[in-house]
């Protein structure tokens, strides 16, 4: 899927991530720290805005690979855009609206 760069998976997924304490200057992560845990509804440590644009920070870094975030796929074709940044916009808007 074609990432619309909306922030919401790293806004409203419960997920481990990697311990920001546990990257290392050359952008690996330290193996002898685990991942900790993100809530869901909390933003990831490592999201960043330039505008509405979200963007990782830590994207391009060797730690990067085989996180659950690097790992994360969807059903569908891989020229679609990914529908479930909207759905997850959707329910937390709905959220929002039922609390008096």
């Amino acid at each position: 899927m074609i990432c619309m760069r909306c922030g919401g998976c790293c806004t409203y997924l419960d997920v481990a991530i990697i311990d920001p304490a546990a990257i290392q200057a050359d952008g690996r992560s330290d193996p002898s720290k685990p991942l900790i845990h993100k809530p869901a509804g909390k933003i990831c440590p490592y999201l960043a805005f330039s505008g509405e644009v979200a963007n990782c920070s830590i994207h391009h870094l060797p730690c990067y690979e085989q996180t659950p975030c690097q790992q994360f796929e969807q059903v569908g074709r891989e020229d679609d855009f990914c529908i479930l940044g909207s759905y997850l916009r959707a329910a937390s808007q709905k959220r929002s609206d039922a609390v008096p």
